[in-house]
């Protein structure tokens, strides 16, 4: 599809940070798979609650969107589905998921069922969850953002959830990696600018702390085991460069998800042309 073509498409297709409309008419595929999956062949045995909502681009001989679905497919399901089919991926995907999720806890479940008086001393962690829901979007200067959202609840003290995100080149389908985007001797000036972002962000987040300075910072439990850095997680935007900082990456797990805007007027220096 030309360049030109596939951005109008872009435009048509998205609004906020999701995909909407019909998909049968636009340059974009939507698989949705859902499964209720029993730990054992009994019914009333536990069970991991699988969805993937996923969006991928219609290749239709374009070898450009073939070559984005396979670096996609790699990078947010494994290497082991890159090469693929979107579709075929997909439900691979789920079925490994599923299998490992029965071969892993079955085991261990089954014992625990015979030594156990009822089903109310079964342990309630046999019961998982996984979601994943990826969305597409148009970027800035001819870029493609895809991003993923991953919820994982294993049964322990708090479920598990990231996010990964990738631009690509879509008149080339390279993905652009944060070492072909920012200039190697930019490094330091870049992450002074997040530090700034940061400490400006917690201190409106926190007005009853003062929140100045990168030791002010770590008494918030943010940077206490690494220096701020230029995470490989970032999206060229239409506004400006978003950089995300997944749970335990800076900070605790309470602090959540950390996203960092840095608008192009500030950030276009160190950018390489």
């Amino acid at each position: 599809m030309p360049k030109a073509l596939f951005a109008s498409a872009l435009v048509a297709l998205t609004t906020g940070c999701g995909l909407v409309g019909n998909y049968d008419n636009l340059p974009y595929g939507h698989i949705f798979r859902e499964e209720a999956a029993h730990l054992t062949d009994d019914a009333s045995s536990p069970i991991c609650d699988f969805s993937i909502d996923y969006t991928y681009l219609k290749e239709d001989g374009d070898s450009i969107a073939a070559l984005i679905n396979r670096t996609v497919q790699r990078e947010f399901l494994g290497q082991e589905f890159a090469s693929l089919a979107p579709e075929v991926a997909v439900d691979s995907f789920k079925n490994v998921y599923i299998r490992d999720y029965r071969k892993e806890v079955g085991e261990v479940y089954l014992a625990d069922r015979d030594q156990s008086a009822s089903v109310e001393e079964m342990p309630k962690w046999y019961d998982q969850t996984y979601s994943m829901v990826t969305f597409v979007e148009e970027g800035n200067g001819g870029t493609l953002n895809v991003t993923s959202n991953v919820f994982v609840d294993t049964g322990g003290a708090h479920p598990n959830q990231w996010s990964q995100w990738l631009n690509f080149d879509f008149e080339t389908g390279k993905r652009l990696t944060k070492d072909e985007v920012f200039q190697a001797s930019a490094r330091a000036d870049i992450e002074q600018m997040l530090l700034d972002k940061l400490i400006a962000q917690q201190a409106e987040l926190n007005p009853e702390e003062k929140v100045e300075t990168m030791e002010d910072l770590q008494q918030l439990g943010f940077l206490q085991f690494t220096s701020m850095y230029i995470p490989e997680n970032f999206l060229l935007s239409q506004k400006g460069v978003l950089f995300l900082f997944n749970r335990y990456d800076i900070a605790p797990y309470v602090a959540g998800e950390i996203v960092l805007e840095v608008p192009y007027e500030e950030i276009g220096q160190y950018l390489k042309q």
